[in-house]
């Protein structure tokens, strides 16, 4: 029997075609599709409308075996996955469901910042806090990013992702990789991200109770933020100490003043001190950390935010 291709109806084959993508994906068959990639937009829409990840899973596996399907909507289909997972993930992190909550992280194609804060999240509840300030510090990178975040997040959130860093940071005891050698700055310590600028930022130095000598980690911290300094062309330096809760008013003023100094004589053998003006000023406990405790942070923990030392 010899079949004439050239008398096919063209609107029936694309009906055809629409059928047959349909039943693919009804079925979960991962194989070639010969439906084209704008047969599948009601489809993609009504799984998008019920945040049906499933589903959403199986039509993004389709769509990137069709030649005609371009970046953006692929992109589209990938940022909607995300935005399931992220939500969530959320939710397990609030039942303190970790496990559960990093297998559906995984689930999403495309690294967006949100993803990045909720692993954050985990790594914190664990006390992971190095982790922790790797994941909160990415997420900022990722915000300043435009191509990577076209749309920016609310300024109360970035300042809230700067905190979480500050704090994740701090706890960890060091900058990280937040500096590098050169000077160059990333994460908590950019000096804004998408217009949103931080008051003040913590100096990752661990003090122990009543102490205000520097470790060798805090040396570290020190000689990082000096090249940050010169980095950033930076004149006039304010540095601040404080002091945990414990002992009278009096006392706290005396070891976060000198806390601060420390750092400050240091902080002058590394730069050109005829440039760069450094002042250093003690709190005591009269400016605790505002922390909203959401990783359940021991006294202990408070004590070691609380003992530190900011620059502005």
């Amino acid at each position: 029997m010899q079949i004439r291709l050239a008398n096919f109806n063209l609107p029936v084959w694309g009906s055809i075609r629409f059928l047959l993508f349909t039943v693919l994906l009804s079925t979960g068959v991962h194989t070639v599709s010969l439906a084209a990639c704008a047969d599948s937009d009601s489809q993609v829409k009504q799984a998008m409308q019920a945040n049906d990840l499933d589903r959403l899973e199986k039509l993004l596996a389709l769509l990137n075996r069709q030649s005609d399907c371009s970046i953006a909507h692929l992109n589209s289909v990938e940022n909607h996955i995300a935005h399931i997972v992220v939500t969530q993930a959320n939710e397990l992190v609030q039942q303190d469901r970790f496990a559960e909550a990093e297998k559906r992280l995984k689930r999403a194609s495309t690294v967006v910042w949100n993803i990045q804060v909720v692993y954050g999240e985990i790594a914190a509840h664990r006390k992971q806090w190095q982790l922790a300030a790797q994941f909160f510090n990415q997420a900022l990178d990722l915000v300043n990013d435009p191509q990577a975040t076209p749309k920016a997040p609310l300024p109360k959130e970035i300042k809230k992702l700067y905190q979480f860093a500050q704090e994740a940071q701090q706890l960890a005891g060091g900058l990280g990789s937040t500096i590098s050698r050169s000077g160059k700055a990333s994460g908590m310590m950019r000096g804004s991200v998408r217009g949103v600028r931080p008051k003040k930022r913590l100096v990752p130095i661990l003090f122990e109770f009543k102490r205000t000598t520097l470790s060798k980690k805090g040396r570290k911290s020190v000689k990082k933020l000096a090249s940050y300094i010169k980095w950033r062309g930076i004149t006039n330096v304010t540095l601040v100490g404080h002091s945990d809760s414990k002992g009278s008013y009096v006392a706290c003023d005396r070891v976060s003043k000198k806390r601060a100094k420390v750092v400050k004589k240091y902080l002058q053998t590394l730069v050109d001190t005829k440039k760069i003006k450094i002042r250093a000023i003690g709190k005591g406990k009269r400016e605790p950390l505002q922390v909203a405790n959401r990783w359940k942070l021991t006294p202990a923990e408070l004590d070691t935010l609380n003992r530190r030392v900011e620059f502005k």
